[in-house]
């Protein structure tokens, strides 16, 4: 999956003026609620409404408490368990996210954009967990790597007027985009530290 988004990337303009989440903020909003019910809403609601789903969110978390309130204090939008699944999201969708802090930049990002931003973000999140949850009775983050796989293949496959492939063509866009526009991620496409130059092509001898 990665290296059709590393040709895309390449092929495409350079129209990226309103960021990695311009998708979220125009003309979503109201299939990206259509998939908020359920697990995933109450997993993933925005900080708006964080309040009023909290102890539904710590029913679903695992692991230590005292852990998890450690981890989430160095998060500044996203809760321990938003951001580890879009942490294992992101790895999965363009491999070397994590290593390009991709997720990290995503939730600083999120924590100023307008609140009708993040609750589409946080909806097709969500959408994600519910897949989830509804095909293997648990979280994204502990789904093994093959029913990742297979979830993201079915996914991606369905037509891109379904809501589910919509939450899914966004969330890859944003990951996408601030993947390749990390440092690790220009370098990757040819960029040495002050000049880019175009990636290698084969040569037949």
């Amino acid at each position: 999956m990665s290296n059709d988004l590393r040709d895309k990337y390449l092929r495409a303009p350079a129209d990226s003026a309103d960021g990695p989440l311009r998708r979220f903020r125009v003309g979503r909003r109201a299939l990206l609620q259509s998939l908020a019910g359920g697990v995933g809403a109450a997993v993933f609601a925005s900080r708006a409404a964080a309040a009023e789903h909290m102890h539904l969110a710590q029913a679903t978390m695992q692991g230590n408490p005292e852990t998890n309130s450690t981890a989430e204090s160095a998060h500044v939008f996203l809760d321990a368990h938003a951001f580890a699944t879009l942490a294992i999201l992101s790895e999965q969708i363009v491999p070397g996210s994590r290593a390009a802090q991709v997720p990290e930049f995503l939730d600083r990002l999120l924590a100023v954009e307008a609140t009708d931003t993040q609750k589409s973000f946080m909806q097709a999140l969500g959408a994600f967990e519910r897949e989830a949850r509804e095909a293997h009775a648990k979280p994204w983050k502990s789904l093994t790597a093959e029913e990742a796989t297979a979830l993201l293949t079915k996914i991606s496959t369905q037509p891109e007027s379904e809501p589910m492939r919509m939450s899914f063509d966004a969330v890859k866009e944003a990951v996408a985009e601030t993947y390749w526009e990390s440092e690790i991620g220009m370098k990757e496409l040819g960029w040495n530290g002050s000049v880019a130059f175009p990636p290698p092509t084969s040569t037949c001898a």
